[in-house]
């Protein structure tokens, strides 16, 4: 049986997650001794062959363990979250020594990493997207009260964190779901950017990079569909991915995202209002936080160019990504249905309408 150390913002929906496909829990906190009542006894002297512990931009979790191990939670996690990203974060494994101490692979540099057993350590970096803490919210209900969207809401950090756990504490008391969930919801959105503010767009790749495609200005933001309406203006020539047509001086781009949405799109305009083209990037659900939008790009592109042409890009860079186990197959499914439904949807004569689009209410 594998033994596994838990901490962090998914610690009760992994160890619900991990003990039902057969994992030990080693080391639990409190909260979680008391949550799945294990025995409030001393410390096992069990050391765990896997630790996971919450990401610093509490996007995922790290875990750290041997290959074997990290093989059978690889197979739990993709088996049970749609859109789960896999990256190692070393290309070389690491050596725990017999007396705690962690060094790299051919490296005599020590690093302190006590409570896992001897033997070549391996770490992983998993991205939980939109619908991975969708899954896990469920999860976590069948254990203790949980607002819907907790995962979501203990990702932006800071007070919305500290709002959830107020929201959950009420629920426990058996105050009425709606309006906990309504006046939760309500708070949020006062932290969240409005229409004249600026957001960052952190276009997230499989591979793990992160590019800024802002800062860009919300020209609109209807709350009731989580409709959201962005602008982009252009100084610097260039040529636009995907399109490869010219980026001019004085260029603009009207984007225009709804929470949850697994695409968005971006159309290109001239400074002049000219129409060059429109970009539907494919992706993970939309999140939007107090300072960007969030998403993970999944390579798959689809083009629209002036003159009525259409073209689905990058298919081969998603597929590469599912042979090498960073998403699954199922994930690609999705992507496939969501193409599909944009390319039956198409306008051209929308596509080029950017005054309904950036006109304000």
């Amino acid at each position: 049986m594998v033994g596994v150390r838990i901490r962090g913002i998914y610690s009760t929906a992994l160890t619900k997650l991990l003990l039902d496909h057969g994992f030990e829990i080693v080391q639990p906190s409190k909260v979680i001794k008391g949550r799945f009542g294990f025995p409030d006894s001393e410390e096992t002297k069990t050391q765990p062959s896997l630790k996971v512990h919450s990401r610093i931009d509490r996007q995922g979790v790290i875990i750290s363990g041997d290959e074997a191990s990290l093989e059978k939670v690889i197979h739990v996690l993709m088996l049970s979250l749609d859109d789960v990203v896999f990256r190692n974060l070393l290309e070389r494994p690491l050596w725990v020594d017999s007396w705690g101490s962690m060094r790299l692979e051919n490296s005599t540099r020590p690093l302190s990493l006590k409570g896992l057993e001897s033997g070549l350590l391996h770490r992983l970096d998993v991205e939980f997207p939109g619908l991975s803490k969708m899954r896990l919210d469920e999860i976590r209900a069948s254990v203790t009260p949980t607002v819907t969207g907790h995962h979501y809401y203990k990702a932006c950090g800071g007070r919305i964190s500290l709002l959830v756990d107020i929201a959950e504490k009420m629920l426990g008391e058996g105050c009425p779901r709606g309006e906990v969930e309504s006046l939760l919801q309500e708070n949020v959105w006062s932290m969240l950017p409005r229409e004249g503010s600026r957001i960052n767009i952190s276009h997230i790749k499989i591979w793990g990079q992160k590019f800024n495609l802002g800062p860009a200005e919300v020209m609109r933001f209807q709350r009731r569909n989580g409709k959201l309406i962005l602008l982009r203006r252009f100084f610097k020539k260039g040529i636009y991915d995907g399109l490869q047509v010219s980026k001019d001086e004085g260029d603009f781009a009207v984007s225009e995202f709804k929470i949850g949405d697994l695409s968005f799109r971006t159309r290109y305009f001239s400074r002049y209002s000219s129409y060059k083209g429109t970009y539907i990037n494919i992706n993970t659900p939309i999140e939007i936080y107090p300072s960007e939008i969030r998403y993970v790009d999944l390579e798959v592109d689809i083009c629209i160019w002036p003159d009525g042409k259409i073209k689905t890009i990058d298919y081969e860079k998603l597929e590469k990504a599912i042979s090498l186990g960073l998403v699954s197959e199922r994930l690609a499914q999705i992507s496939k249905s969501e193409v599909r439904r944009i390319l039956d949807s198409i306008s051209l004569e929308e596509e080029r309408d950017v005054y309904n689009l950036i006109q304000t209410d």
